[in-house]
């Protein structure tokens, strides 16, 4: 499956998960036509599984930081052999919802709700195939990643697959805030619908991801940074912010040396053979 057929097959998948937004603009038909950067980190990620795993997929598989489905229910339908379970803050409302449970049922997922920065992953050491982490690591406390990244690292079998993604700290665009003195962060208040939940108050290069999962008995296998943000950018498809931006990601693709700097970073990981437990 291309890219291009993955993403053709994911947006009416995604487009569908808006329902369980807790904001109601994101409900609304701008943000339909804004669903582009989520299509795209999506597609990435399953080609990276699938280009690790390929039709030998199954076994289980875990997904950190469910939120509305994005993720989740399209690897659900690209990926039928895993079995696939979702963990989630158990404050977020939409975790409640009937809709949203029996969009699980739907997908043949399972739902556990944990505060991953203070409670231990429900699951036995070496229980999954192939876990994703993607866009949560940039909204955990500082104090708690090391402990989140060994819980990842424990559950994943030896030989298995870990995907994160997250943005990119030394991205170009988060260069150019720091020269015009802006702050690339935000600051560490709670936000309001979940106690223990913060925006991007801490953003990670991929050499210290590398080291980090490293130290936990990780190779890395495949590494790809890529800008798909236009949409979030500017406030309109026709202002030049978000024309601006979607120059640059045009010329990101055809320039290696700008690829280093795209906005976020999709990192796999293979679990060695020989270390069934993180230290």
């Amino acid at each position: 499956m291309t890219r291009a057929e993955c993403e053709q097959t994911i947006a009416p998948i995604i487009q569908g998960c808006l329902q369980f937004s807790e904001f109601r603009q994101e409900k609304s038909s701008v943000a339909l036509a804004n669903l582009k950067p989520d299509i795209r980190r999506v597609s990435l990620i399953f080609s990276l599984a699938d280009g690790l795993l390929g039709d030998s997929a199954g076994g289980n598989g875990l997904e950190v930081g469910s939120g509305y489905g994005y993720l989740l229910f399209s690897l659900a339908a690209l990926m039928p052999g895993v079995r696939w379970t979702a963990v989630d803050h158990p404050e977020r409302d939409y975790v409640q919802s009937e809709a949203y449970l029996r969009a699980f049922s739907g997908h043949n997922c399972s739902l556990v709700t944990r505060d991953i920065t203070r409670q231990p992953l429900p699951f036995p050491d070496g229980h999954f195939s192939l876990v994703t982490f993607s866009e949560v690591l940039e909204h955990l406390p500082v104090e708690r990643v090391s402990l989140v990244l060994s819980e990842l690292a424990r559950v994943v079998q030896p030989g298995g697959v870990l995907i994160a993604s997250s943005p990119n700290q030394a991205s170009l665009e988060n260069r150019l805030r720091l020269l015009r003195g802006r702050s690339i962060l935000d600051m560490p208040d709670e936000m309001g619908y979940a106690k223990g939940t913060f925006g991007h108050i801490r953003l990670y290069t991929v050499a210290e991801i590398k080291a980090a999962m490293a130290e936990r008995g990780f190779t890395l296998a495949r590494t790809v940074l890529e800008s798909n943000n236009s949409a979030y950018r500017g406030t309109s498809n026709g202002g030049w912010r978000r024309r601006a931006h979607r120059l640059y990601e045009r010329l990101e693709g055809m320039i290696p040396a700008l690829r280093s700097m795209g906005d976020s970073w999709y990192m796999a990981f293979r679990k060695g053979a020989d270390h069934t437990r993180a230290s």
